[in-house]
């Protein structure tokens, strides 16, 4: 039996969530492994494996023709080229970090996902039970086509002891982008509701917005002026420091989070997360001695999560660094180098038929 090297192929060297998590994979696998990526960046810099720049999609194809195994992709539109470009005799897999919904993709992407990617693509890594269920929904493919595997979130030993007592008046954190869907108001609003129940508290809201998002940054920013006790800091390189400084992480989407990165991090940091009851945190966050999850965009629904916590601060915080355990580097790493080695561990590498239109089901 032989290992075929794997191809990853990224779009961009930008370091976003879907590209540090590769770069986590790719500095950690046991596998034989190299990267096509469509841009330069620092992400990209003192990978172990071999690393090709290729700007142009003349430059993908021939990159792709030069191998004979897998071609994993690393987002959408990476899928999109590697359906188009590689060559059949290559089997290739799409790495879904984003829900296959109407609310998080453009109608065009959607389609062509559906009628030209799907049509070529025979595995699916999904980075929740969430997120494969959209794969399973929008293309009609079959559960064993699917694996679940969460992202490499940066998550090491996980620390310990867990948090005794929150500080008082009570630290809350938001850390994430500052975009509508993202929805970082609802803390803010939350903020009030909890001192009208009669819990002190501040929050610190510590993220960037994308180009496009200026104008809900700045309508937050008024709304954060007019509630005591809340702060805008904009972009934090220190995540750790951040997490070690505060009481209680808030995640607020009001679209599905496919995963919930953060979510993973603040509980192996040792404080609670409550989370927005949808998306990926919900398969996070079961199972917690206390609710931890609220119907997403109710300020009042996070309050009460919040005074429901308090009491049974340290139990919460100690099974939320246990429940972190599951998702260190080291465990989705490890569950990541099984999948591909089942699904591409073979005598030599086999044609791969071409798939039926899809249509949603």
């Amino acid at each position: 039996m032989t290992r075929p090297r794997i191809t990853f192929l990224s779009h961009t060297g930008a370091p976003g969530g879907g590209e540090l998590a590769l770069r986590r994979y790719l500095r950690a696998t046991s596998l034989d492994v190299e990267l096509v990526t469509m841009e330069a960046g620092d992400v990209w810099d003192g990978l172990p494996c071999p690393v090709a720049v290729a700007p142009s999609v003349r430059q993908v194809r021939r990159a792709l023709r030069s191998g004979s195994g897998p071609v994993v992709a690393n987002s959408m539109r990476a899928a999109f080229y590697a359906a188009l470009l590689s060559p059949r005799r290559r089997a290739l897999a799409y790495w879904v970090r984003d829900g296959l919904t109407e609310s998080a993709m453009s109608p065009v992407a959607l389609a062509l996902t559906r009628h030209i990617t799907a049509r070529r693509t025979s595995h699916y890594l999904a980075n929740s039970v969430w997120t494969a269920q959209t794969v399973r929904t929008a293309l009609g493919r079959a559960a064993e086509q699917i694996e679940v595997v969460p992202s490499p979130s940066g998550i090491g030993e996980v620390p310990g002891p867990p948090r005794r007592v929150p500080a008082a008046p009570l630290r809350l954190l938001y850390l994430g982008r500052i975009a509508a869907w993202k929805a970082p108001h609802v803390a803010v609003r939350a903020v009030d509701v909890l001192r009208e129940r009669g819990i002190s508290a501040s929050l610190t809201v510590a993220g960037g917005s994308h180009f496009g998002e200026d104008h809900y940054a700045g309508e937050l920013a008024d709304l954060a002026s007019s509630v005591a006790g809340v702060t805008m800091t904009g972009h934090v390189s220190d995540v750790e420091a951040l997490l070690a400084s505060h009481d209680l992480l808030v995640h607020c989407s009001t679209t599905p989070e496919p995963f919930g990165q953060v979510v993973v991090q603040g509980l192996a940091a040792g404080i609670p997360v409550l989370a927005s009851a949808h998306g990926g945190p919900t398969e996070i966050l079961e199972h917690a001695p206390v609710p931890l999850l609220y119907p997403p965009g109710s300020p009042d629904g996070l309050a009460g999560a919040i005074a429901k916590v308090l009491p049974r601060y340290q139990e919460v915080t100690a099974w939320g660094v246990r429940r972190a355990q599951d998702y260190t580097d080291r465990a989705t790493i490890a569950r990541l180098d099984a999948v591909l080695t089942s699904w591409f561990t073979e005598a030599g590498p086999r044609p791969r038929r071409e798939l039926p239109p899809t249509s949603p089901r």
